[in-house]
């Protein structure tokens, strides 16, 4: 299964007067939301016979009600889009050299696809939390040794509520989501645990300021950088709950804090305290990195799902806040008539 997402050139022009004007204020139309049709994923988008679902590949996020309106999905150059594939494996591929041999100049993209692999990120994948059947499925059972499947994702203007989220550079800034964890793998007494998911909390330079993230057996753990050792909570997801995970970051300080939804007890508890240094500090908070290591093949073919994706704290700019209002007029008006 594949789709393409559309580049930021393509969505300044994508159909629609909401996606027009909302172009004015940011080179991005999307939205995280559900992962559905509304806010821009698809899983059937084809060339020929072969599904070209992969987020790279297609406007992931950049269409639907909730994410500008417009067109979609509609194929795009590969990695053109707010999704980026940065690591060897992953798009269908276990390594970036037969991705890039295959795809050639895409679009147009092959009709048939000679390597493809289960290692990718998709949207509009079952079930969904709130029974609405959608959410954001990343897979990598490539062999061990094969290397993690690794994307970025850039948060937009639908994400933040108007804001273009590298101008919000004080104050605290929040990112609330829920996941479910494949089946967990036992652990081993007397080894180091060793890591599935990992998810990076990004400035617009790149430097982290945190990461949250499960081992094998599920195990939440969490770290202020990538060469610190991982935090682990002593808390197992489950892989029939959907829990959640609030991270509260301040820009002004230049500290974090994580607070955990526990499904089973219905209860929100802090995992990191409020105040808690970053590894390094941000400057503002536009993307999240998502990377779900090899050999992971367990469950629903060793998916790990996301869903229902909140932000809060950004300070809206003024060009963009009338910007996405305007366009909200306007699809409404679409709607009516």
């Amino acid at each position: 299964m594949n789709i393409v997402a559309s580049g930021r050139s393509a969505r300044r022009a994508c159909a629609g007067g909401f996606a027009a004007l909302a172009a004015a204020a940011s080179p991005a139309l999307a939205v995280l939301g559900s992962f559905g049709p509304n806010e821009g994923y698809s899983l059937s988008v084809y060339s020929g016979g072969y599904n070209w679902a992969d987020v790279t590949y297609y406007n992931a996020g950049a269409y639907g009600p909730a994410a500008g309106g417009g067109s979609g999905p509609n194929f795009i150059a590969p990695d053109s889009g707010l999704w980026r594939l940065v690591s060897n494996a992953g798009g269908f591929f276990s390594n970036s050299a037969a991705r890039n041999a295959t795809l050639g100049g895409a679009p147009p993209y092959p009709t048939t696809h000679p390597t493809g692999v289960p290692a990718y990120l998709v949207g509009a994948h079952f079930p969904g939390r709130n029974n609405d059947g959608y959410n954001l499925a990343i897979r990598n059972d490539t062999p061990s040794g094969s290397g993690p499947v690794t994307y970025d994702y850039d948060l937009d203007i639908y994400d933040t509520g108007g804001s273009n989220a590298a101008a919000t550079t004080s104050g605290v800034v929040t990112s609330q989501f829920y996941y479910l964890a494949d089946p967990d793998m036992p652990y081993q007494p007397g080894t180091p645990r060793q890591d599935k998911f990992t998810m990076s909390f990004m400035d617009a330079l790149g430097n982290i300021g945190l990461q949250w993230g499960y081992s094998r057996d599920n195990m939440v753990a969490w770290r202020d950088s990538p060469s610190a050792p991982w935090n682990y909570t002593g808390i197992q997801a489950l892989p029939t709950s959907w829990d959640g995970v609030k991270v509260s970051m301040d820009l002004t300080a230049d500290t974090f804090g994580i607070d955990y939804y526990d499904a089973v007890l219905n209860t929100w508890s802090s995992i990191v305290p409020a105040g808690t240094p970053m590894g390094m500090n941000m400057a503002n908070f536009t993307t999240i990195r998502w990377q779900l290591e090899d050999s992971v093949h367990l469950g629903i073919g060793g998916k790990n799902m996301f869903d229902d994706f909140s932000f809060g704290g950004f300070i809206p700019s003024p060009a963009g806040g009338a910007v996405l209002a305007m366009g909200m007029m306007v699809l409404g008006r679409r709607r009516r008539s």
